[in-house]
């Protein structure tokens, strides 16, 4: 795996869109279409929807500038299979670090659905034209909405101790980008347990199927990460042990 970079938030990160028309070269859009047709026969859920790709990055110690214009779902995945491809997909998405007051942090298992089944990783997604601010994202209320439908919180609980951005990530095998998130929460790792399992199945009865078919718990103590690093075999969103280790640094 390439190396990635986790780094403190900066005091701005914005993102912004630019409706400019994006186009690949009809080669590489044919190459895409063959690998969609390919995935849609082992998953007719796919569904070919916008996907925002970073075309401009700029960087200073407290602000992050980012600019994206549209591209679509089958780029991604094609990406997603071919590390080294040419003209990549880019994008940025945010997720979310759960820590409960018994200081677990809470992460899920992709369902068997998803594009990754069986990964770990925090929950969040990429960005969607339902995040816009006129041009702008509006990257909290992203994150917000990602963690009420993947997990059944919400960051205006009262339950909610703290909300706030906590790490960028880059580089890495895609060079995907990410703003980490961070919520602090006023439940135990047995109360969050709970509650996610009533989420899952208030999915489930309403015929739809959660993104998590289960979430894990850590204990952020040097023991607890470094066993889990190395002895858990799953698959994993890159992101994630470096992210753990950063934790424990503190």
């Amino acid at each position: 795996m390439k190396p990635i970079v986790i780094e403190q938030a900066p005091t701005r990160v914005t993102v912004k869109y630019d409706p400019t028309p994006f186009h690949l070269p009809k080669s590489i859009q044919e190459r895409h279409q063959l690998f969609w047709e390919q995935l849609k026969k082992n998953n007719k859920q796919f569904r070919n929807g916008e996907v925002f790709t970073i075309t401009d990055i700029n960087k200073t110690s407290d602000e992050l500038q980012m600019r994206v214009v549209k591209t679509d779902y089958k780029h991604f995945l094609y990406t997603l299979h071919h590390a080294d491809c040419t003209y990549p997909c880019r994008v940025i998405f945010t997720c979310m670090a759960v820590i409960t007051n018994d200081h677990h942090i809470a992460f899920g298992r992709m369902n068997q659905h998803t594009s990754t089944p069986g990964r770990l990783q925090f929950t969040g997604g990429g960005l969607d034209e339902t995040d816009l601010d006129g041009f702008v994202f509006n990257l909290e209320r992203s994150i917000a909405k990602e963690l009420e439908e993947e997990m059944g919180l919400r960051v205006d609980s009262p339950f909610s101790k703290s909300f706030k951005p906590k790490f960028i990530k880059n580089k890495g095998t895609y060079d995907f980008w990410a703003i980490m998130f961070e919520l602090k929460v006023d439940y135990s790792m047995k109360e969050l347990q709970a509650l996610f399992r009533h989420h899952n199945e208030s999915l489930l009865e309403k015929g739809e199927q959660p993104e998590f078919d289960e979430f894990l718990f850590i204990n952020l103590n040097k023991e607890s990460v470094q066993s889990f690093i190395q002895n858990d075999p799953s698959l994993k969103e890159d992101y994630l042990g470096p992210i753990l280790l950063k934790y424990i640094e503190d």
